[in-house]
């Protein structure tokens, strides 16, 4: 059946349709500081000690603590008041989240937090978690005594990860990590494309990452960004994550099926008994080959490859031995195979260019890019989906595009015509274990059907 949970649409890159209307809200949860607080100072009343609670000029929304939070932290007031029953303790509780453009360390100052503690956390946690790697939203709890020295520190990243430090009687910080339990639920969709796969997956209520988790899986085979067309049919069966206050983050993908006119693209997720987990057709082969159909995502063929093309600039026919896809300046281009940089810089009318060469001689060119992929360097190696650079207007462009190519020895070839090798196979010792899943997750697929469009007739 198909799930229905209520969430907001995330921000949409700038190819997407303008579907805002449509998109479903998420909610976001987060411990509320007056109820932790609050209950920190029963807790502490209970066992003989003192709070002073610090509430934060601005309060998250009023979502209940989570009781694990709550526990953990009236836990920490707990043993304290133990290690000294016959003389009540002060404590004093800094509860907030990080602004929208703020940082953890800035966020705990500003809360009354002195630097030379916020340092201190920061390095009793760094074996585990980087300050750098907080995000606004996210949410802290600072335990600290009397004489301002710290108890327990416990940061909640996102609405998964959280993070604790506390103070041994003996005066050493232990620092751990906790993910917080999620619900799974296993839940289908299936739809007709309109326009874009994309699209189709948002007017089922789902997120554009399930869109490109299931274009991923097939990127070996099909080309949505040319290929796709009105008619063609989606079905999914992947996993979904709730906590008490809604839906977290997607999971696994654990079977797919993509329809046209031509072909069907069937996917089975499949882990082996290492509990490494890839995409395998029905039949046990991997989804996988050695190069990618292309090297972006959602875009679009403005040119194809051809042996007499106007060139739009220069204005006389010349060949085009590559594939200009159109798309956002910035669009990420990835390696379509594993290689080693051979070229980076300045070529004439491509602008900035990458080459990449892989092996049985072929070597994949990059052309005009808006900037280079992080650490890419002449003699890097680079492995599959890797990012080699962003696209761009630079060189001879008439707008922003990849201008990519295949050279196989030294002659240009179409890379829509190109057919590469397959990847593994499942092997004799896991195809009875695999044929157990691929029947139920086919059967999962075949039960989810898309809605039915009839042409009216006038």
């Amino acid at each position: 059946m198909k799930d229905r949970s209520s969430r907001s649409g995330p921000k949409l890159p700038a190819w997407a349709p303008d579907l805002d209307g449509r998109q479903r809200r998420r909610t976001r949860g987060i411990a509320a500081a007056v109820f932790l607080a609050s209950a920190c100072l029963t807790y502490a009343l209970v066992s003989g000690g003192r709070v002073a609670s610090e509430a934060p000029p601005e309060l998250p929304e009023a979502v209940p603590a989570p009781a694990r939070v709550v526990a953990s932290l009236a836990a920490a007031v707990d043993s304290v008041a133990a290690a000294d029953s016959t003389e009540p303790r002060t404590l004093k509780v800094l509860t907030g989240r990080i602004p929208e453009g703020g940082s953890l360390s800035k966020a705990l100052r500003e809360h009354g937090a002195e630097s030379a503690l916020v340092y201190e956390i920061g390095e009793g946690l760094s074996s585990m978690f980087s300050f750098q790697n907080a995000r606004a939203g996210d949410f802290f709890a600072l335990i600290q005594d009397s004489a301002g020295d710290l108890v327990s520190f416990e940061f909640q990243r996102g609405r998964r990860e959280v993070y604790r430090l506390d103070r041994a009687p003996d005066g050493r910080f232990h620092a751990s990590k906790e993910l917080v339990p999620l619900d799974r639920r296993v839940v289908q969709i299936a739809g007709i494309i309109e326009r874009s796969l994309f699209e189709t997956v948002l007017t089922q209520g789902e997120g554009p990452e399930l869109a490109d988790a299931f274009a991923d899986i097939f990127v070996w085979d099909f080309d949505f960004s040319r290929q796709t067309r009105p008619g063609d049919e989606v079905r999914i069966v992947y996993e979904k994550f709730y906590d008490r206050s809604g839906f977290v983050s997607y999971g696994s993908i654990l079977a797919a099926q993509y329809r046209n006119s031509q072909r069907e693209f069937t996917a089975v997720y499949f882990e082996n008994e290492q509990g490494e987990g890839d995409y395998f057709t029905p039949e046990g082969n991997s989804v996988r080959r050695t190069f990618l159909r292309a090297p972006v995502q959602y875009s679009r063929i403005s040119s194809r490859y051809s042996n007499s093309r106007l060139h739009p600039i220069l204005k006389v026919r010349r060949p085009h031995q590559g594939i200009d896809y159109a798309a956002p300046s910035g669009t990420p281009i990835w390696a379509v195979a594993d290689g080693e940089v051979i070229f980076k810089g300045w070529s004439g009318g491509f602008g900035r260019l990458v080459k990449v060469r892989h092996n049985n001689g072929y070597v994949t060119y990059y052309g005009h890019l808006s900037r280079y992929g992080s650490g890419i360097h002449v003699g890097k190696r680079v492995t599959q989906k890797q990012v080699v650079g962003h696209v761009g207007t630079s060189g001879l462009a008439t707008g922003p595009h990849l201008d990519y190519r295949i050279k196989i020895g030294k002659r240009f070839v179409d890379p829509t015509k190109v057919r590469f090798p397959k990847g593994d196979s499942i092997t004799s010792e896991a195809r009875v274990r695999f044929d157990a899943v691929k029947e139920a997750r086919l059967a999962e697929l075949s039960s989810t059907s898309p809605p039915l469009v009839l042409e009216a007739a006038m």
